[in-house]
């Protein structure tokens, strides 16, 4: 009979011990996973957006909308995060985007870590690396196709009309990375990964980037794409053992307004000023009209490429020889004039500026072309 008591208490002991540790375990997966979303920071010149904690290699990813240089301050509590070596606390590895911040501010105390970390305009992620992290107990998620990923990735504003390299690969990799505007980058990770980096290119001047991935093993794969406003710019795989995949190309030309912003330089100095009336005209037959269509976008990408090889010749010389200055404002004049007409009729479609414009081409023909062919033909006849 004691047997029997003897055997109840220990299984009542042990459920109970089992109850206990079940209970504390939610209750400590709860708390924490509050404090990832409720960590207390100040932030300078940029936004926080998320926050992920990894406990593969123990580090917390803040992702941040930057506006500007500033610096954030933010308080981590050891349960979340931690570094240590031993017993004592050692500094955490900072980074923000892939450059390592070798001295920062800290306030520490028994519960908590205070840092305040630096930053400039290119950092859109800041990455904490400790020894330790909480990480919070999650439902297993299914692994997305990587076309899905770069669909939705395709999907995604990225800031300033940068272009971004989009890593996928089930092994450890090295990265090289290079565009005209962008200085040469070299990163070694594991895994999935993105790099956001300059890649402009102007009517007169193609930007270029080149990306080069290896395989740091034998199994597994390694997949690269660049993409920018929207569309891939070029992509490689490898699945080669040790391989490595080059990709190359050119950086998107950005539509808006602002690509197209070079100055009138013939007409700017022909006519002395950017305030003059002609030159204003014709400015803003260009934002206000041209440039509201995607015939108009395409006439001035074609435009541009030919005017501006040129047109700073022009204007150089015009300011050194006024007799010539005032040639080219002779022969321009006539154009402008006939542009002008374009400020009083409506072209509310593609359709339409395409009608006004080949007419408006017409007639400069025939005005530069027909009028003098006629009074050379009327010379002639007439001697």
């Amino acid at each position: 009979m004691s047997l029997i008591l003897l055997n109840n208490m220990r299984e009542t002991i042990l459920y109970s011990i089992l109850t206990l540790f079940v209970i504390g375990a939610f209750s400590i997966s709860e708390i924490t996973a509050q404090e990832i979303e409720e960590l207390e920071y100040q932030i300078s010149g940029a936004e926080v957006t998320g926050f992920e904690l990894n406990s593969t290699d123990k580090s917390l990813t803040i992702t941040i909308d930057v506006r500007a240089r500033g610096e954030i301050t933010i308080t981590l509590p050891r349960d979340l995060i931690d570094a240590k070596n031993n017993s004592e606390d050692i500094n955490f590895d900072i980074r923000a985007g892939y450059k390592s911040i070798g001295s920062y501010d800290e306030v520490i105390t028994a519960y908590d870590r205070t840092v305040t970390i630096p930053f400039v305009r290119s950092n859109y992620e800041i990455t904490i690396f400790g020894t330790q992290t909480y990480q919070p107990t999650s439902t297993p998620s299914t692994v997305q196709p990587i076309d899905k990923m770069i669909k939705s990735e395709l999907s995604m504003e990225i800031p300033n009309g940068d272009a971004k390299l989009l890593i996928y690969s089930n092994t450890q990799w090295n990265v090289a990375l290079q565009s005209s505007s962008f200085d040469y980058l070299e990163i070694s990770d594991q895994g999935d990964d993105s790099v956001i980096f300059q890649c402009d290119s102007s009517f007169n001047r193609p930007g270029i980037f080149g990306a080069k991935i290896e395989k740091l093993s034998e199994d597994g794969y390694a997949n690269i794409v660049v993409i920018q406003n929207g569309v891939i710019l070029s992509q490689g795989m490898t699945d080669e053992e040790f391989g490595d995949v080059l990709i190359n190309g050119n950086c998107a030309t950005n539509n808006s307004i602002e690509q197209f912003e070079g100055g009138c330089l013939i007409a700017t100095a022909t006519y002395g000023s950017e305030m003059a009336t002609q030159v204003q005209q014709l400015r803003e037959l260009r934002d206000n009209t041209l440039l509201q269509t995607e015939s108009g976008k395409s006439f001035m990408n074609a435009f541009n490429n030919i005017y501006y090889s040129f047109s700073p010749y022009i204007a150089d010389y015009e300011r050194e020889n006024p007799i010539f200055k005032e040639v080219v404002k002779l022969t321009i004049t006539p154009m402008i004039s006939s542009l002008s007409i374009l400020n009083y009729v409506d072209m509310n479609s593609e359709s339409e500026v395409l009608g006004y414009g080949i007419s408006l081409i017409i007639l400069n023909l025939g005005m530069y072309l027909g009028v003098p062919a006629v009074v050379i033909v009327g010379i002639k006849k007439r001697f």
